[in-house]
């Protein structure tokens, strides 16, 4: 299957503009918590299975949930984006391993309303999908210089900051799950500047 440029450019484009959007979502998360002292708690809730729980407002007017609403959607469609055009993994089958990434942003969809278990499962499968991708940029060489060490970035992240202080404390690390956003704008100027490259090869080839 042939891409065209204009096609890569555009979805690359997409792509940056909702990992643009996403980090400043995570961003906007964690500015509470780095300048406020925020407390992090969960909103009026109850039980409807032993691990799982549900938000008693289901359409609340606070900012924090229209804005891990719009986090979640960018993040899939983020992942979503670079899929459609095999960027930066290639059109073989480690393409597929941005199925994973998009499932993440599915899980922290629906942790709008049920927490638990969907954020710590959608943090594991952004991380994990884009870990995969990350590995699968390395080995097909689609990104150079910087920008192909990016999504392994992203995806480690959690890995490396989360996981470990959820599990030395035992309390949802909200300050660093903040600091995620950084990861995510960064891929997202990745994306960007990597639809430049096609640009400017595109019009290097029409001079020829």
């Amino acid at each position: 299957m042939k891409m065209t440029d204009g096609i890569k450019i555009n979805n690359l484009q997409w792509a940056a503009v909702w990992y643009l959007i996403a980090g400043l979502g995570f961003i906007c998360f964690g500015f509470p918590f780095w300048f406020l002292n925020a407390v992090d708690k969960i909103p009026e809730h109850h039980k409807i299975l032993p691990f799982v729980i549900l938000i008693d407002d289901l359409l609340p007017l606070s900012f924090p949930f229209w804005e891990q609403l719009i986090s979640s959607v960018t993040l899939f469609l983020g992942a979503y984006s670079l899929w459609k055009i095999g960027e930066p993994t290639g059109f073989g089958t480690r393409r597929n391993f941005l199925f994973v990434s998009m499932a993440g942003g599915i899980s922290y969809f629906l942790a709008c309303w049920m927490p638990f278990p969907f954020a710590p499962v959608g943090a594991f499968l952004n991380g994990t999908g884009m870990v995969l991708v990350g590995i699968a940029c390395l080995r097909s060489r689609i990104w150079i210089d910087w920008k192909r060490y990016l999504p392994l970035f992203a995806g480690s992240f959690p890995f490396l900051f989360m996981f470990p202080i959820r599990f030395l404390t035992g309390a949802r690390p909200a300050a660093i799950i903040g600091l995620w956003g950084f990861a995510w704008i960064l891929l997202g100027v990745a994306c960007l500047l990597r639809s430049n490259e096609i640009r400017r090869h595109f019009r290097n080839n029409a001079l020829v």
